[in-house]
């Protein structure tokens, strides 16, 4: 072995039995008393989760998929960012467009 090689590691076996050098013993198995049942546990379920709420919104971020309504308040020369991934998804001018100017956004419209 060089100068320039790490130092190797030990090797670890998977087999049953066998323990591997420098490792811990390997565990044993305990025999169970004659005419002893097997108990299965089993974790409790879940609560159903609730219905999500019906989608609002008339776009649909091109990223992620989530539906929004722009903000009304948001400057013409204002950035739109996706509620949900923080996307940039256009100006507020182009989704105030009658009709939108979908070419320029990163947005889908839907159509009601």
């Amino acid at each position: 072995m060089s100068d320039s090689e790490p130092p190797r590691r030990k090797i670890l076996s998977l087999k049953s039995g066998v323990a591997a050098p420098g490792g811990p013993p390997p565990l044993e198995r305990i025999p169970r008393p004659a005419g002893a049942k097997r108990v299965v546990l089993r974790a409790p379920e879940p609560p159903p989760q609730p219905a999500p709420p019906p989608p609002t919104g008339d776009f649909k971020c091109k990223p992620c998929g989530t539906r929004f309504d722009p903000p009304a308040e948001l400057a013409d020369e204002d950035s739109v960012r996706c509620p949900s991934c923080n996307a940039r998804l256009g100006l507020a001018a182009d989704f105030r467009a009658d009709p939108p100017r979908v070419e320029k956004l990163r947005a889908r419209y839907l159509k009601k």
